[in-house]
């Protein structure tokens, strides 16, 4: 066993434990576009507010993370111009809730005006894909590797295979399969995607 499966193996047991609720936690919502955003109460201040919150998540959700806090700010500020219909749902955990749903086309268009990819969740089905990620070297590279991965736009699940030198191997669900998950993790900065994968299948390096 190597040393890194050493190190890892606690952390790879529970991980598979909690693969099964983990997948079903991470994946994407059933509606892409719709958002939700807790609010203090039913005025239209804070309706405005979670407006906003709402559309953001849509977008980090169809263009990538970090979408809504970049280019495509301007856009969050004329989020009532995009929703089709919300409603307030009440969370025993996070509170009262809005809970909107906005328009394909005219948020797609926006994004696409603005310079921003649009993923197409309604013509990219999910794919199971192998993923091999290295630069592995501890336990809080396993962590910071996962919590990436899950926190990708279109990544439905992931779950360990195993480990070799500072290789992490994955089975990873994503929508689109390799080339949509490329291009999303181009837009962050902890996993570079190495050349040469085969076609289901991405070669990932971690950054340090």
């Amino acid at each position: 066993m190597t040393r890194l499966a050493r190190l890892l193996l606690p952390t790879l047991l529970l991980a598979a434990a909690l693969a099964a609720p983990v997948a079903a936690q991470t994946g994407p919502a059933a509606d892409p576009y719709e958002g939700r955003a807790t609010v203090a109460d039913q005025s239209a201040a804070s309706r405005d507010r979670g407006l906003r919150s709402a559309l953001a998540e849509v977008v980090d959700r169809v263009s990538g993370p970090g979408s809504a806090s970049g280019a495509a700010a301007p856009l969050l500020a004329r989020a009532g111009q995009f929703v089709q219909r919300y409603a307030y749902v009440t969370d025993a955990g996070a509170g009262l809730q809005l809970v909107a749903r906005f328009d394909q086309n005219a948020v797609d268009g926006q994004l696409r005006a603005l310079g921003l990819p649009v993923w197409g969740y309604s013509a990219a089905p999910a794919e199971d894909l192998a993923v091999s990620v290295g630069g592995v070297r501890s336990a809080s590279d396993y962590a910071r590797v996962l919590a990436t991965l899950r926190a990708a736009s279109g990544v439905r699940s992931v779950a360990v295979r195993g480990a070799d030198a500072d290789r992490l191997q994955l089975a990873v669900r994503a929508d689109g399969g390799a080339a949509r998950l490329a291009g999303t993790l181009a837009g962050q900065r902890a996993l570079r995607v190495e050349p040469g994968a085969s076609a289901d299948g991405l070669a990932l390096q971690l950054a340090h």
